[in-house]
């Protein structure tokens, strides 16, 4: 099927260089449709399944595509001058992404390197093939070892074990939010009848390969569906470096010793989450972070060292495996993710930037908190973010940039920064109004796991939380909302510190809140 897409190619008059853009759903299309190109060395762009409109027309710019392969037909479909040059322009569009053919074959690496593959395992994936994760990993390792591969259409929790029992895979891929409806799925089943424990464990699923998989859920997903290998990665499509976990390390995304750290590309510096700016010495340079303090990610985008003016080879070397050194010209990519090292020198994700707030003077992390709410058994995810507490001043109400009070007495002497709000799906998803049981339950996981400036001042409870093809949450409309009850039907609480307790928000209560009664 790849030579009967190429020989296509060729009549069209496609040729190495040119860069066609192919629209295919998770079917084995996509895949000899790709390597059909590639045998005449044509260029493909993998294109979102779900972009539409204005997006789609900007992605086929953006890859320079000189053909389009669409999923609805057997044609390549040409001629794309029609479409508008302002969208050339536009923003907040989906960005590309220049993947090598090396990088595409090195992604099986990690696989096997953990899992010991070999040409008789079958690796199953339900993750879009136009993400760097079903591509450059599961098609990726088709390519190096010769692995079957099981493609399912879309994720569904429901089906996801019956079709590995089915088709006897041995790795599945896995995005963390995945993981999260898996365990969540019901123990129960029809009419009331308890399933056996064992029936989540019969399978012959020996590894999961993914990301984004949260320390909260990690053993509870390991021990339910008895999976002995969890290799969680770190990385981006965009990013020249990533790692991953061997070892097995719950919640961990990587190891970097002291020495491989010398040895690697990589920093970790000091970040200001309230300037949005890395923190610097007197001289203007970047700080190096302490073991166990967050950082951001910092990666050396060129590796090559300047040989001129050293004295001999070994000062070159020397050189050479101290590149990773911070010196003049030094050119780094942020990566836009704090992370942290712990005493044996595994690393852990703590949060994105921009995800992260302040309040009380100090940095809140939204993963830590979503990770505390969403161990209690009631709730199926949470969605944490800062908000503005908006103040009425003469009739009029506009976002303060100050918090109104302290946490220790309430005297409401100031405090800069976003209030903490966390958005909860509960597991019973046909209600999504809480019990005093269940705020209480939340109320004392969070004084007692969280510090007190990280406890949530608000909750909303929702049927449903948005979110992408790749399963990360959407978190702009429900910023955009804050806990006004005008904007939402949904029920919002607001942290009542005095008498320890989550209230639900009234008008009245509304009022008092931006007319400064209520303290935080």
């Amino acid at each position: 099927m790849a030579n009967k897409v190429a020989n296509v190619a060729l009549g069209l008059g496609l040729k190495q260089g040119d860069t066609v853009a192919i629209m295919v759903y998770n079917e084995p299309a996509f895949v000899w449709t790709w390597f059909g190109f590639e045998k005449i060395g044509v260029e493909v762009a993998f294109l979102n399944f779900n972009q539409r409109k204005k997006p789609l027309l900007h992605s086929i710019i953006s890859s320079e595509a000189k053909a389009v392969f669409f999923n609805s037909g057997p044609e390549l479909y040409a001629a794309i001058e029609d479409i508008a040059e302002d969208l050339k322009t536009s923003t907040c569009l989906p960005k590309p992404v220049i993947v090598t053919h090396l990088k595409c074959l090195f992604a099986g690496f990690l696989l096997a390197y953990r899992t010991s593959t070999t040409s008789d395992d079958i690796l199953y994936t339900c993750l879009p093939l136009y993400h760097s994760a079903g591509s450059m990993f599961g098609v990726g390792s088709i390519r190096r070892y010769g692995i079957t591969i099981v493609l399912s259409d879309r994720f569904s929790a429901s089906r996801f074990f019956q079709e590995c029992r089915q088709h006897n895979v041995t790795i599945i891929q896995y995005i963390g939010e995945m993981c999260r409806y898996l365990v969540n799925t019901p123990k129960v089943g029809p009419m009331g009848f308890i399933r056996q424990s064992a029936h989540d464990a019969e399978h012959s699923v020996k590894a999961a390969i993914g990301n984004g998989l949260r320390k909260d859920i990690w053993s509870a997903f390991q021990t339910r569906f008895k999976i002995d290998n969890i290799i969680e990665i770190y990385g981006a499509t965009e990013l020249s470096f990533g790692f991953g976990n061997l070892f097995n390390e719950v919640g961990a995304t990587g190891r970097i010793t002291p020495l491989l750290k010398m040895l690697l590309p990589i920093a970790f510096i000091k970040f200001d989450s309230d300037a949005n700016q890395p923190v610097r010495n007197d001289k203007g340079r970047c700080v190096p972070v302490d073991t166990g303090e967050p950082g951001l990610l910092i990666i050396r985008f060129d590796k090559r060292m300047p040989t001129e003016g050293y004295k001999n080879k070994e000062e070159e070397n020397k050189k050479r495996f101290l590149y990773s050194v911070f010196k003049d010209g030094d050119k780094y990519i942020n990566s836009g993710d704090l992370l942290y090292i712990d005493k044996d020198y595994y690393v852990y994700f703590y949060d994105r930037l921009g995800d992260t707030f302040r309040w009380k003077g100090e940095n809140v992390s939204t993963t830590e908190v979503a990770n505390t709410i969403s161990e209690l058994s009631f709730v199926a995810d949470t969605c944490v973010y800062g908000v503005t507490v908006p103040v009425r001043n003469d009739n009029i109400i506009f976002v303060l940039l100050f918090a109104v009070t302290t946490y220790d007495d309430g005297i409401g002497q100031g405090c800069e920064g976003r209030a903490g709000m966390a958005t909860i799906h509960l597991v019973d998803s046909d209600n999504f109004e809480p019990t005093e049981e269940m705020l209480c339950k939340i109320m004392e996981l969070c004084s007692t796991q969280l510090a007190g400036y990280a406890i949530p001042r608000f909750l909303r409870f929702t049927r449903f939380l948005d979110i992408t093809s790749t399963f990360k949450q959407m978190k702009n409309t429900l910023k955009r909302e804050g806990f006004d009850i005008n904007l939402t039907m949904e029920p919002i609480y607001y942290f009542d510190i005095r008498h320890k307790k989550y209230c639900q928000i009234d008008k009245d209560l509304y009022s008092h809140i931006i007319d400064k009664h209520i303290n935080f």
